[in-house]
């Protein structure tokens, strides 16, 4: 599986692709493929590539079609027959990295219903392909998007977000990209650069946003736009067509005190009352807009929060909106500091971490029943935050209070709030459930990272459980090793008590060198906690060794401690997989009756599918008394 990324420098004009200067929603390139002859191999035009310089001859790496098309006669088919297209667009000097600017990327795909696989399309932000066919540069990706032909589902990889695609009929994807916005992050150089924005619409509807840079791949990015990977990825045909890069005009979302939204012509004609402008090229559909109440408290409400707190990433506040304390007055008589308070909308009692941590200046931090109160917890000098603030505790439902002030009188500065959500522990492993020997902290497993490669062993109709820890730059990766001895489908299905462990299966290529091991299919970002849908890795094996893979997801923002939440447990099914039923109808009838209670008494004590209504690998009690407790017999 590839992923890269190009840079630019000056707007050209070559083959096919019409470049023009900068200004406001200028188109500065555009590709409908209809210069070239049907049937040519698009490699060979001017500003087209190869992966690495690959030739026409190697993957076939696209043809020029007229099959299909957006605008007619031709479009590009992307296709893994004869051979795995994988083609590089190349975008020399439409962005200039010094100076940035906010963009759109937009293209029209075609799905036939023919068509099978999941084709990726990528965005790079560095592509360098070592200055000569066939050698390999440093690469950095930013956008991914697998395009699952089977499903009629595209997925954002690395993040998780789907969205349904229609099949045989046009489609637009549309990335707009914002280089000037974001925390700043080293580049390639080690300059320091803004980690800039993209937000991802799909016939014109949000799919997904997320940083421009350090999303989906690796420390050598560049603030830049520099290509894109079409690539077949064993999948296809799929077809693109009318692909243009143009600069987005000056406007953006408006946020207004009352927390509604409109677009501004620009960020003079937002400002003023208390509005906060959301940034040149933001959407209403993707800016979260915040009120203020009548005590002047921000906010946070559920609708807002929930779901980014129980992300690995958490909720952080920011934007337009105030991120120092300094001439924000003192609201509160907690002390004499200027201050800022936050109205945080609690749905359920969860275990919560409320932080400052980053603030560069000396805080505390005051948590609440009520606006201006401190009868939760006040929190001062916290341990890891230096002389900045940390809360982590129970939360109940209703409204929390929090106040973010300076110690002492004269005390302000910048801050950031994060608030995340934390997941429950894991229920006790069942009676055969199989532990990982890996001691918490060990490196036992560590596959084929190791001197010495090593793994867990693996069963079918297993139900296994381990630890994954991190410390910020380093994070345990445990490897788990299966034997399969016929060709079979496979289904793994992991649940943790971390927002974003990783599940994966990987070929091992029979060599037990990393460098020869693919992902067979992606990993999958389990959703936050493990009450909520697992993650599920299927794919159909042949014959060989198969390794699974499970650890935080790379760069965790968080650490993650040994017996603080650490745990992950996944279940194996080789053959059919199994279905959930929390109604107790296991035979899909209608009704929880006889017929579900022998299903469930008839395979008690085996791994399922059959009789396990929950899918956690093992038919046992509590699968008994999840049909008698929802007994709906037929009439």
């Amino acid at each position: 599986m590839k992923k890269a990324t190009v840079g630019f420098c000056t707007v050209v004009a070559f083959g096919g692709i019409a470049g023009f200067a900068y200004g406001g929603g200028t188109t500065l390139l555009s590709e409908n493929f209809d210069s070239y002859a049907d049937g040519s191999c698009i490699v060979d035009a001017a500003g087209w590539d190869g992966w690495d310089g690959s030739p026409c001859s190697t993957f076939g790496q696209g043809l020029v079609s007229s099959a299909f098309s957006q605008s007619a006669p031709h479009s590009l088919e992307i296709d893994a027959v004869p051979s795995d297209d994988d083609i590089i667009h190349l975008y020399t000097g439409i962005v200039d990295p010094a100076v940035g600017g906010v963009f759109d990327y937009t293209t029209s795909l075609y799905a036939p219903a023919s068509g099978t696989g999941a084709p990726f399309f990528i965005l790079m932000n560095n592509y360098n392909d070592g200055g000569g066919k066939g050698s390999s540069g440093t690469k950095s990706w930013s956008t991914q998007i697998g395009m699952d032909m089977d499903t009629d589902t595209a997925t954002a990889d690395f993040s998780g977000e789907t969205i349904a695609i229609p099949e045989d009929e046009w489609y637009e994807v549309r990335v707009r990209i914002n280089l000037d916005v974001g925390d700043e992050v080293a580049d390639i150089d080690g300059a320091m650069v803004p980690e800039g924005r993209q937000e991802v619409f799909l016939n014109g509807a949000p799919f997904y946003s997320g940083p421009w840079l350090g999303q989906v791949s690796g420390a050598s990015f560049r603030r830049d736009l520099q290509a894109a990977d079409l690539y077949a990825n064993t999948g296809g045909p799929i077809y693109y067509d009318d692909i243009s890069i143009s600069t987005v005009p000056p406007n953006g979302a408006c946020c207004v005190p009352d927390g509604s939204c409109f677009i501004a012509d620009d960020e003079a004609a937002c400002l003023g009352a208390g509005n906060v402008f959301g940034g040149i090229g933001s959407s209403c559909e993707l800016t979260d807009c915040f009120a203020q109440d009548g005590d002047g408290a921000w906010g946070l409400t559920a609708a807002l929060v929930d779901s980014a707190a129980a992300s690995s990433d958490g909720f952080s506040w920011g934007g337009g909106f105030p991120t120092s304390t300094c001439g924000l007055g003192s609201s509160c008589d907690l002390s004499s500091s200027d201050d800022i308070s936050f109205a945080l909308e609690v749905t359920e009692s969860a275990e919560y971490e409320i932080s400052i941590c980053t603030a560069d200046f000396d805080t505390v931090l005051h948590v609440g029943t009520s606006f201006c109160s401190n009868d939760i917890a006040e929190e001062d000098d916290s341990t890891g935050c230096g002389t900045a603030s940390r809360f982590r505790g129970n939360l109940d439902p209703g409204t929390v209070y929090i106040t973010v002030e300076g110690f002492g009188g004269g005390s302000c500065g910048v801050f950031n709030l994060t608030v995340r959500k934390l997941c429950p522990e894991l229920p006790a492993p069942g009676g055969k459930t199989y532990i990982e020997a890996e001691a918490c902290g060990d490196d036992d497993n560590g596959g084929c990272n190791m001197a010495v490669p090593a793994f867990e062993p693996l069963l079918c109709d297993s139900v296994n459980r381990g630890t994954a820890w991190t410390d910020g730059a380093t994070r345990d990766t445990d490897w788990w090793e299966l034997l399969v001895d016929a060709t079979t489908s496979i289904t793994m299905t992991g649940i943790s008590e971390r927002a974003a462990t990783v599940f994966g299966i990987i070929n091992s290529a029979g060599s037990g060198d990393c460098a020869d091991a693919t992902a067979v299919a992606p990993a999958v970002a389990i959703a936050p906690c493990f009450e909520d849908e697992p993650a599920v890795v299927t794919a159909d094996l042949d014959p060989g060794t198969w390794w699974f893979f499970v650890a935080t997801e790379f760069g965790s923002p968080v650490a993650i401690d040994c017996g603080d939440l650490d745990a992950y447990e996944f279940s194996l099914v080789c053959g059919d997989s199994c279905v959930a039923a929390p109604d107790g109808d296991l035979t899909g009838d209608g009704f929880t009756d006889f017929s579900d209670l022998l299903e469930v008494l008839a395979n008690f004590g085996g791994s399922g599918p059959a009789g396990d209504t929950d899918c956690n690998g093992a038919v046992e009690f509590t699968d008994l008394l999840t049909v008698i407790a929802n007994w709906n017999p037929a009439p």
